[in-house]
């Protein structure tokens, strides 16, 4: 009763301070009519193949007619790794492929709106985040037979709101260490984390892994959870996933995740508080999940 009366609050507040300020989560590129979901993913490959490496390719929920492609760009990644600490949430570039029928979707996560939020202030973590952003919509826009159809979506927001963003308490500066233990080293966490994703505990699996200077990004997967998330969201929120875990020295080497409340809050407060009131439970069982690999 207590938790139902706190999220009711919580949505209360969130009401209050919605902004329409133009700051998105995702941007729809466009569509490209095919039934080979495959060869439009393939394209997509191909034309970011000039500024992005394709670090992983991922089917969120386990459903083939839904592919997130996981990038990299090296003047984007610099830029994290110099700011560091909570940035580092702000690795992975997401494309997202979502088939509809005979249409295939092209999306992405709006990079200067994740940036924002992990690295408020920051200029130029934010200006690297705006390059990468214009390069994946002159990248995108290539892709063959493409019906272009610009639209931004999700959460609409302001540089400050989403920099300054909680939700029931939770946020980036009460991201969760997985597990109780310090480690000796970086190299030492990725391979207890690496040890336990590949026994596939509670579920989890690895997606990618990306090695910084000052620390690693793992992303991780669970399909049960991904597709509970999706109805809360829908699937065109597919590039809210993989769910990173950062490997960093934050008081003494350790795995990192964030709060699962301010994580899908952040990737689907959109869907609206009734959504999210209908799966009260899921955060904690997600955080509860992922602490579980390093127990």
């Amino acid at each position: 009763m207590l938790k139902r009366v706190l999220f009711a609050l919580a949505a209360m507040l969130f009401v209050a301070n919605v902004s329409f300020a133009g700051l998105t989560t995702y941007e729809l590129v466009g569509s490209v009519p095919s039934k080979d979901h495959e060869s439009v993913v393939n394209n997509v490959k191909s034309v970011l193949s000039k500024d992005f490496k394709v670090v992983a390719t991922a089917n969120p929920a386990a459903d083939k007619k839904l592919t997130v492609l996981v990038l990299e760009n090296k003047a984007f990644f610099d830029a994290v790794d110099k700011t560091g600490k909570y940035a580092f949430f702000a690795v992975p570039l997401r494309v997202g492929v979502q088939q509809d029928g005979n249409v295939n979707k092209i999306m992405f996560t709006n990079p200067y709106y994740v940036a924002c939020a992990f690295g408020k202030g920051k200029s130029k973590l934010l200006n690297a985040a705006n390059k990468v952003k214009k390069l994946l919509e002159a990248d995108l826009s290539k892709v063959a037979n493409l019906k272009a159809d610009k639209k931004e979506f999700g959460y609409s927001t302001d540089e400050d709101e989403i920099g300054d963003w909680q939700m029931m308490g939770q946020s980036l500066y009460t991201m969760s260490r997985l597990g109780s233990k310090k480690f000796k080293s970086i190299d030492e966490a990725v391979k207890a984390v690496n040890a336990s994703l590949a026994k596939k505990t509670n579920g989890w699996t690895k997606i990618y892994e990306v090695k910084l200077a000052k620390a690693v990004v793992i992303g991780v997967s669970n399909t049960d959870f991904e597709k509970e998330a999706f109805q809360i969201g829908g699937y065109d929120h597919l590039c809210a996933f993989p769910i990173e875990i950062v490997i960093m020295d934050k008081g003494g080497v350790s795995a990192w995740a964030l709060p699962e409340m301010y994580r899908m809050s952040l990737y689907f407060m959109d869907a609206g508080m009734g959504a999210f009131s209908a799966h009260m439970s899921m955060p904690g069982e997600i955080d509860s999940s992922l602490n579980g690999l390093l127990k």
